[in-house]
């Protein structure tokens, strides 16, 4: 009874995050993406451009047919394995876990580790991290900390890379017949993994526009509390207006 209310109860939450956030992207992608491209167009020396994102995914189209002339992409699908299989290993490491085996072979891929008897939160981060969190975007962003340098570019176009290739492998290798869907719960996986994507691609987008110290100040704080301050007005004014 226990679990079954555990588990309603953060379906439920992360239910309400991915809600908010789908409003959170759309902010970000009104007042930053379309913003900066309305008011600078592809000018790439103004800071704030975002013709860097824009090469990063098309760079990663490039990539993708290159190997496919070479008939190597075969690589590309056990480094989506690896990085699978490392996502987890990081994420657990967060946790507190013990790593115990790392295996990337054929078809033989996982993860065992030990979970402290006294440190038993975390199962679902970091059993659905694959699926959500591109890790070589976020080890980009302390070098994308500061907004005002033209080199910034460079990292733009990096960050958009490397998360197309995590939306590619998430295209590949996400369904939810998946074991680790499945064992946490296929209604809470959707939610969370929908959350997660949502704050960062929030993230990324606001990111050219000032660095990603304000990215996050805007995303995690700025944009939130006033969705949820132009909701409650709303609801007021329903209110209101069946009180009359």
């Amino acid at each position: 009874m226990k679990d079954r209310f555990g588990y309603i109860a953060s379906t439920a939450l992360f239910s309400l995050l991915a809600i908010l956030f789908l409003g959170v992207f759309v902010t970000s992608l009104g007042k930053n993406a379309v913003d900066m491209c309305v008011r600078i167009g592809w000018d790439w020396r103004h800071t704030g451009n975002y013709v860097g994102l824009v090469a990063g995914f098309a760079s990663y189209m490039l990539f993708l047919i290159i190997l496919t002339i070479l008939k190597i992409r075969h690589n590309l699908d056990w480094f989506m394995k690896f990085t699978h299989e490392l996502t987890h290993t990081l994420v657990a490491l967060l946790f507190f876990r013990k790593i115990r085996e790392f295996v990337v072979r054929g078809k033989e891929c996982y993860v065992n580790y030990e979970t402290p008897k006294r440190f038993t939160i975390g199962y679902v981060p970091i059993t659905l991290s694959p699926y959500c969190i591109p890790i070589y975007t976020f080890m980009l962003f302390p070098f994308r900390f500061v907004g005002d340098s033209h080199y910034m570019i460079i990292f733009d176009a990096l960050i958009a890379f490397t998360y197309a290739f995590h939306v590619h492998a998430f295209i590949k290798q996400t369904r939810l017949t998946q074991d680790d869907l499945q064992n946490s719960g296929k209604e809470r996986a959707v939610a969370f993994i929908l959350f997660v994507h949502l704050a960062v691609l929030s993230l990324i987008l606001a990111i050219p526009k000032g660095g990603v110290l304000k990215a996050i100040g805007r995303v995690f704080c700025e944009y939130p509390k006033q969705i949820i301050f132009d909701f409650s007005g709303w609801i007021h004014e329903i209110i209101k207006y069946f009180q009359f």
